[in-house]
């Protein structure tokens, strides 16, 4: 199956936690650093996308600084021809849990067993009941994963 991005920015969400603005170098083109390495690296505004980044602010402090909102619900990288090889090798979710109203609170990132939500309950049913480590079977263990979140009363996207 073909990737088709659905512009939902869930992959950009938290990198703001990893990936931060050192200094604006020039036209369009800025220093930034990473939280986690400490390493730094040089990446440009695409052409088309310039307006987007100076005419509408982050979208919050937990968010890539590059992460815009073309219009309401579709969000897009601002600096995706040269976004950073972190980002070049991020993948988009693997199982999405989303509220009753349809809110992405968490997420499984494609082909991990890695699971990430700044929301505590969710976390803590992580922790608790999404204990099926010992299942070898990757179909097994998304179900088992999701029936975790769906008994706690969660709606799961896989």
């Amino acid at each position: 199956m073909v990737f088709h991005c659905r512009m939902c920015g869930q992959c950009c969400s938290t990198m703001g936690e990893i990936i931060s603005i050192l200094e604006k170098t020039g036209t369009g083109t800025f220093r930034i650093g990473y939280s986690t390495t400490f390493e730094e690296r040089d990446v440009r505004l695409d052409p088309d996308k310039q307006d987007l980044f100076f005419g509408k602010s982050a979208l919050s402090t937990l968010a890539c600084p590059f992460l815009r909102e073309r219009e309401p619900g579709r969000l897009i990288c601002t600096v995706h021809s040269s976004r950073p090889e972190l980002c070049r090798q991020y993948s988009c979710f693997r199982i999405l849990i989303l509220d009753k109203q349809g809110h992405a609170l968490g997420r499984v990132m494609d082909q991990t067993r890695f699971f990430t939500s700044p929301d505590p309950r969710l976390n803590e049913i992580w922790h608790k009941d999404c204990t099926c480590s010992a299942v070898p079977d990757e179909s097994a263990w998304e179900e088992c994963v999701s029936q975790a979140f769906i008994r706690a009363g969660y709606h799961v996207v896989k």
